[in-house]
């Protein structure tokens, strides 16, 4: 019998061991690295969406407690170079497919245009949010690190074309 339950015991370790599929580390190229950072965070943003509505919280609201816990990053002192620096560099890891460019500035003020902002959302809603949701939720997180830093901050969904 033990001598049984010891070939037993080789057979299964055998085929397990020669039958299973090894295992490699994915090698991603550059554009690969962007899509699953890019798809992270609008993973992880429409889901905290989805679940302050779920709670009766508005995307805004949820954006503005974000804003808050984000707010100890921030040097209040660098004034508008320093919020809209670190803001465009943000936006340009995010949105990494999107085009930016600066429309107009002066030293009080940037305006900057964005192309494919909504590219998570061309199919419809992501994990129950929806663009406009997005965008709201956005503004919320933005509107309090700028009042943080002493600014002012808007922003608008234009169609050019």
């Amino acid at each position: 019998m033990k001598l049984f339950t010891f070939f037993a015991i080789c057979i299964i370790g055998l085929t397990t061991s020669f039958g299973q599929d090894k295992f490699s580390v994915p090698e991603l190229s550059q554009e690969q690295v962007q899509q699953v950072l890019y798809n992270h965070v609008a993973a992880y943003a429409t889901s905290g969406i989805s679940y302050a509505k779920s709670m009766g919280k508005t995307p805004e609201s949820y954006g503005r407690y974000v804003g808050d816990l984000f707010t100890p990053f921030w040097d209040p002192t660098a004034g508008l170079p320093g919020f809209a620096n670190q803001i465009m560099f943000i936006l340009a890891g995010i949105h990494y497919t999107g085009e930016m460019k600066i429309v107009e500035q002066d030293e009080n003020s940037i305006r900057i245009q964005m192309t494919n902002v909504d590219m998570p959302f061309k199919q419809g809603p992501m994990l129950g949010v929806t663009y406009e949701e997005y965008l709201e939720f956005s503004y919320g997180v933005l509107v309090v690190l700028a009042d943080f830093m002493k600014l002012d901050f808007s922003h608008a969904v234009v169609d050019d074309g």
